[in-house]
């Protein structure tokens, strides 16, 4: 009864919409017509809102009675995901973890990101260099970061980074090339810049640990950024260029195989779309326009698609070509952010979702309507899911129930991690590689526990989508690093300090890397 009631609910909202949202251009329907049935359905919408509201409500008083209500967690994880308090039934969460286990293809491995790990004084070229000099003060902005790009260019500071992965006990380690280091000025070629990251890459496979390589990673050269990044489709070609450039150097023959044989194309595009046009937290700095948001998202996914099929002519076989998303989940715990997290849950996961299910690309709102039928059919060897919480979202910003908070802030929510992979591999139809997941806290007993919880939640979600369609875990960060907007300070996702020092709290990831490693070894 409950659903169908929730059911007609949502058709009431959605045929409003339907009804608010701009006729494609040269339309010759009958304009007055169509929306006079909102005369009726906005009462009726918001009616029925209020009693859902008191549904809401009630559901909450009840969550708190003593009777038990959800099946245990440990035959049905999704419990854990109505109520993270069930998390105490599970017992000793790291001795029940598995993931990987018996699997030598199996990628666990923490990842970063050359603007954040190394800063405007590595990436003078970036966009990000001009925009942190605008928003933040000059104490918090990059400087070298952890500078990882300047370690990378010798014997000694290769050893240091690869030492440091090894105390880990990772097999994987991804990492962004910097695409204004390598092409300060449009069709000017820094090869010196490229030769870097090469023989990085060759000083890792040297010590057992496989390079991920993201060729997009929110940084991109000012040139670009000035002629309208992705948000401009005419510069998709640039990238493509850029792409052509690059992964023909990384692939080259290593030891009897490519030197690296997974690239993610972009990272995130829906994030920073959001992040550019509707936060106004990233350069150009526009507050809530989501055509120019879903414009550049536009771009961004076709970007991908035909970059995918470039570099597919002429890699090695075995090389994987994948995209990275942020599954972002926002739920409102109030009734009146409701149309907020429905728009920004749109552009941020269903958008992108579609766009790869189907190869056309939709984005509508009230007074908004961003599409495109395309010829594309967009593929990609494996989705990159990138989790950090289902962000509650009250009246006055991130909100939680039961979770303590993070530093971020979002609600401390490893159980998420479960739900984002199902949906994403779903989504995608394509394998999983969990690119990013972690916490910034400077509490360690709250980073072991986060990151034992996400992994138990990866590997029960592998059972549920099949263990061969999980390729891998990644921790965000290797080291503490340039949170973009929020500068240096006060994020702490790193597994090391910047100056290479493992945190305590990170020492449960090696432990269960370590587990893994026994399993496969020999």
């Amino acid at each position: 009864m409950i659903s169908s009631f929730t059911d007609f609910h949502a058709r009431i909202w959605a045929d409003i919409e339907d009804r608010l949202t701009p006729f494609p251009a040269g339309s010759k329907d009958a304009k007055i017509l169509h929306v006079l049935p909102l005369i009726i359905e906005i009462p009726l919408g918001l009616a029925i809102s209020c009693l859902q509201v008191i549904n809401k409500i009630l559901s909450f008083i009840a969550s708190f009675s003593p009777w038990p209500r959800l099946p245990h967690p440990k035959e049905h994880f999704s419990s854990v995901l109505k109520d993270a308090r069930l998390w105490e039934k599970l017992g000793d969460i790291e001795s029940q973890i598995t993931l990987g286990h018996g699997n030598p293809n199996f990628l666990c491995g923490t990842s970063t990101c050359t603007y954040q790990d190394s800063g405007d004084i590595h990436c003078r070229k970036s966009q990000w260099r001009k925009w942190a000099e605008k928003i933040l003060p000059k104490e918090n902005r990059s400087g070298s970061s952890a500078n990882l790009f300047e370690m990378y260019q010798t014997e000694e500071g290769c050893k240091k980074v690869i030492d440091a992965l090894e105390q880990l006990h990772v097999n994987s380690y991804r990492f962004s090339v910097e695409w204004s280091q390598i092409e300060p000025k449009k069709g000017q070629w820094n090869e010196a810049a490229l030769a870097i990251y090469v023989n990085f890459c060759k000083r890792l496979r040297d010590r057992g640990i496989t390079p991920v390589i993201t060729l997009h990673h929110f940084s991109e050269p000012n040139w670009f950024h000035e002629d309208g990044s992705f948000e401009n489709e005419q510069n998709i070609e640039a990238f493509i260029r850029f792409s052509e450039r690059v992964v023909p150097n990384l692939t080259q023959a290593y030891k009897g195989k490519p030197l690296v044989e997974h690239f993610c194309t972009i990272n995130e595009p829906a994030v920073e779309a959001f992040c550019r046009f509707v936060r106004g937290a990233f350069s150009p700095g526009i507050v809530m326009n989501f055509k120019r948001a879903a414009t550049f998202l536009k771009g961004a996914l076709k970007a991908h698609a035909l970059v995918y099929e470039r570099l597919k002519k002429f890699v090695p076989e075995s090389v994987k070509i994948g995209i990275v998303h942020q599954y972002l989940n926002m739920i409102p715990m109030n009734p009146l952010l409701f149309p907020v997290t429905h728009y920004l849950n749109r552009l941020m996961n269903q958008t992108v979702f579609k766009f790869f299910q189907t190869g056309k690309f939709e984005f509508k709102m009230p007074f908004v309507n961003v599409t495109e039928e395309t010829s594309l059919k967009p593929k990609t060897d494996f989705v990159g899911v990138q989790y950090y919480a289902r962000p509650k979202l009250g009246l006055f910003g991130s909100t939680s129930d039961y979770a303590p908070m993070t530093q971020m802030p979002f609600l401390e929510d490893p159980e998420g991690l479960y739900e984002a992979i199902i949906e994403c591999h779903k989504a995608f139809k394509a394998p999983v590689m969990v690119t990013e997941n972690g916490i910034s806290t400077y509490d360690d007993a709250q980073r072991a526990r986060y990151m034992t919880r996400a992994l138990y939640a990866a590997q029960r979600a592998a059972k549920e989508i099949g263990e061969e369609n999980l390729l891998g875990y990644f921790k965000w960060s290797f080291t503490d690093n340039f949170e973009w907007d929020m500068g240096m300070k006060p994020q702490a996702f790193g597994a090391f300090t910047q100056d290479l020092k493992l945190k305590e709290g990170a020492k449960a990831y090696a432990r269960i890397n370590r587990a893994w490693r026994t399993t496969v070894s020999g």
